[in-house]
């Protein structure tokens, strides 16, 4: 008999768990609250780009919140609440500010990306259909000791063929003639690719229905139904779905999903804030990272996309003026022809964050069928295809495959477990320590 996979997302990371998982014979359905392509993996840069994989709780962060927090259009925003879940979780990812685990985790992300582009290329070749280029990306700096700091950080990715060149100013305006005199200095990612997020999304749920995957959209999954330590369910809406293994992969609700399957995740929103311009004031062929603003670029068919900010703090999906305002401000001071008041398409999107800025990947503790796929941050595109191969060899009970089984480790949810008791509540794991397993 077929095993019956429900998959509890549709967004980018839990359309690529079931593509994965139709081919690889199992019975799926996909169960989002969302209508079809309207979920956060559309509102984004759409940048793969395993040499930027870096988790955001990094060396220095504490000192930028606070230096930033007067400005109301600064790239990182701690919005001040006492909620007792948001004040566990800042505290959590403070404490995961220090060189050490910044380094470990670099380290675990290096592994995840060494098949990032061969499986996005993967895609293209099995019929699904994005747009999807393959120009590389340009990040700008003003000052050279800023692509100095950024090339340090990089220098692991290196390890698995992914580069970045240095460029002076007048190197960089070769390449980009759009970018004025204050660019320093860059350094190219002849390897990096763009999606356009919205067309991956709809290229793989259409390439899903192709292999059999059935969709629920518009559905709230309101209870998981077990019997000891074996999942049978999920209550959607009005109908109970059943099934033999189940993947929470829906962003940032899969720390409340996790809770209803008895061990609740400390994933929580990071908010990122973007905009299509169609006014074809600047043209550009790569994506660009405006590196001191922290802005990210990308040109596609007929517009282009400016991406930025990480506001903590903000779970509501309205955008906010004067956050947009920051990213156009910082956009017209690296390119001089953009125009202040552009054709604005505004969005904002909910990136689904973890306390030590790794993903959650894998069994969840206490359940011997539910799995999960969620915490990508901003690298949900970019690690997507990836996340699922794990997910299939973990389904499939492949641990003789320790090329897997090592790559997947420090992503395991167990990391989140009270160590030496049987409280599945989420209690971090002091300063500066390896994650379990790692």
């Amino acid at each position: 008999m077929t095993e019956k996979a429900v998959i509890v997302g549709a967004g980018m990371v839990g359309l690529a768990a079931a593509y994965r998982l139709a081919r690889d014979g199992l019975d799926v359905t996909v169960v989002d609250t969302a209508l079809s392509g309207s979920g956060a993996s559309t509102r984004n840069a759409g940048w793969i780009v395993p040499v930027m994989s870096t988790p955001v709780p990094a060396p220095g962060m504490l000192g930028k919140a606070l230096r930033w927090m007067a400005r109301r259009d600064s790239p990182l925003h701690i919005r001040p609440s006492l909620r007792p879940d948001h004040v566990r979780f800042m505290a959590s990812m403070l404490r995961h500010c220090n060189s050490r685990d910044y380094q470990h985790g670099i380290a675990a992300l290096v592994a995840l990306n060494e098949r990032t582009v061969s499986l996005f290329d993967g895609y293209q070749q099995d019929g699904v259909r994005f747009e999807y280029h393959r120009t590389g990306h340009l990040l700008v700096f003003r000052t050279r000791e800023a692509m100095h700091a950024h090339r340090a950080d990089f220098a692991p990715m290196e390890r698995i063929g992914h580069t970045a060149a240095a460029l002076s100013g007048d190197e960089v305006r070769d390449l980009e003639p759009a970018l004025g005199t204050c660019v320093r200095a860059g350094l190219r990612c002849a390897q990096e690719r763009h999606v356009d997020p919205a067309t991956l999304v709809t290229g793989l749920e259409q390439r899903c229905r192709d292999l059999g995957v059935r969709f629920l959209h518009g559905r709230h999954v309101t209870a998981i139904r077990s019997q000891g330590s074996l999942t049978t369910s999920v209550l959607a809406g009005d109908e109970e779905i059943g099934g033999d293994l189940f993947v929470l992969a829906a962003g940032v609700h899969s720390g409340a999903l996790s809770g209803l399957a008895g061990f609740p995740l400390p994933i929580q929103p990071g908010k990122g804030y973007g905009f299509d311009d169609t006014s074809g004031s600047v043209q550009l062929r790569h994506s660009v990272y405006l590196g001191e603003a922290k802005v990210a670029i990308t040109p596609l068919s007929g517009r282009l996309r400016f991406a930025g900010t990480m506001e903590f703090g903000n779970s509501d999906s309205t955008v906010a003026p004067h956050r947009l305002r920051g990213i156009i401000r910082s956009a017209s001071e690296y390119l001089p022809d953009f125009p202040p008041a552009p054709q604005q398409h505004p969005w904002a999107g909910l990136r689904p964050m973890t306390p030590d800025g790794l993903p959650v990947i894998g069994p969840l503790p206490g359940k011997d069928n539910v799995f999960v796929a969620s915490g990508h941050g901003m690298l949900g595109v970019t690690l997507a295809p990836m996340t699922a191969e794990i997910l299939s060899a973990q389904i499939k009970g492949e641990k003789h495959d320790s090329d897997i089984a090592n790559t997947a480790r420090p992503f395991s949810p167990q990391r989140f477990a009270r160590r030496g008791t049987g409280n599945q509540r989420f209690a971090p794991r002091g300063t500066g320590k390896r994650p379990a397993g790692l």
